[in-house]
């Protein structure tokens, strides 16, 4: 069996793009025979993920559609189905027309070269204007399968698109393995803020690119400084790229707020997204703009306060009926700050939910596990 993986960054500064690679493999590989073989078509190296799963054959294609004679294309139409996940959230334009197409450029030749091909667990759209929705309407009604991970999205795709068969289940990433050690004797309890370098500087096209109401660098300044004191605070990256001028990257300006704040401290630069999990696991609540940084806070038991500036998070989080949620698009700096307080003040509410909603999560990750079954069990 040959299986192709598309929109999985095997190798990424990104670590909850990475997450999902590790996730979706940890779910499929129980399927897999030793002689069958996994394909990433993304773009990326495969970096340590053939160590971590040592008894896989992975082989790396990398996207050339120039030239129809290369491995690319015959090894597209060798697949016996294809797997995409976009990044988990990419399936917008919110990030910029040009990339949307690009990505659509290489959705629609996978769709043409292999019958079986399944869109996995993301969030749609939004879609700003109307060429992105209409792209994104050719590729979703030629999929085989689709899965959304949130409810807000599901009805989007039935409503815009007319798409009656989406299966809702939640984000792949819930499942990551990690090791939980034991926590250190401090009475004081730890609070991990996982800064975004992308909403720091104001966006990847613009000094405001996702239009927030919240300034979002006075606002991680005002909550060290409200909780320097009583807690010990952790700034905790989750996309690190450790190149100059870097696109994409929490790390430096995590290093540069521990300069500023020497009373915090700094997490490692995380090889793997397992080893950012492991970090953020040992966390008694945890403050993150980063979706996968979140979902590895709130799938490892730590009470977890998100940031939105997508609705993509009101999204997942409002299918698991958790709705403390700091949204960035209507909450001023300073409704923000007192909310954010307010709910690390009264923690234990936000855990009960929290508990609540991992039965959620169970559940749907029973209903893609069944699915999944399916699928492989079809290609043989």
């Amino acid at each position: 069996m040959k299986i192709g993986l598309i929109g999985f960054e095997f190798e990424s500064a990104n670590k909850g793009c990475e997450a999902l690679v590790y996730s979706f493999i940890s779910i499929i590989k129980d399927w897999l025979a030793p002689e069958d073989f996994i394909y990433n078509f993304s773009g990326t190296n495969l970096g340590v993920v053939p160590d971590y799963f040592g008894d896989i054959n992975f082989v790396n294609v990398y996207p050339k559609i120039k030239d129809l004679k290369l491995k690319y294309i015959r090894t597209l139409l060798s697949c016996d189905v294809i797997f995409d996940v976009t990044m988990g959230d990419s399936f917008s334009d919110i990030y910029s027309e040009k990339y949307f197409k690009e990505l659509v450029r290489h959705k629609k030749l996978a769709q043409f070269c292999c019958k079986n091909y399944v869109l996995l667990p993301q969030t749609y759209g939004p879609f700003i204007n109307k060429v992105s929705s209409d792209m994104a309407s050719t590729i979703l009604k030629k999929a085989s399968s689709v899965f959304s991970r949130d409810e807000m999205s599901k009805k989007m795709l039935e409503k815009t698109f007319k798409i009656t068969d989406v299966k809702l289940v939640s984000d792949m990433a819930f499942v990551l393995p990690y090791e939980k050690s034991a926590k250190s004797d401090n009475k004081k309890k730890r609070i991990g803020i996982n800064v975004s370098g992308m909403l720091y500087k104001g966006g990847f096209n613009s000094e405001n690119q996702f239009d927030l109401v919240l300034d979002y660098k006075k606002f991680i300044s005002i909550i060290i400084e409200r909780l320097i004191d009583n807690y010990e605070v952790h700034l905790i990256p989750h996309v690190i790229d450790l190149i100059e001028n870097a696109y994409d990257d929490d790390y430096r300006i995590c290093k540069k707020l521990n300069n500023e704040y020497p009373m915090t401290r700094l997490a490692s630069a995380f090889v793997t997204p397992i080893d950012a999990k492991n970090y953020i696991s040992q966390m008694d609540i945890f403050v993150g703009a980063r979706m996968h940084a979140t979902i590895a806070a709130f799938s490892s038991g730590v009470v977890t306060i998100p940031v939105s500036y997508s609705r993509k998070f009101e999204g997942l989080y409002g299918s698991l009926n958790y709705p403390y949620v700091i949204n960035g698009k209507y909450e001023t700096t300073e409704s923000a700050v007192e909310k954010t307080i307010e709910y690390i003040n009264n923690c234990t509410y936000l855990q009960v939910a929290q508990r609540a909603s991992m039965e959620i999560i169970e559940k749907k990750n029973a209903l893609l596990l069944n699915e999944m079954c399916e699928i492989m069990k079809n290609l043989r």
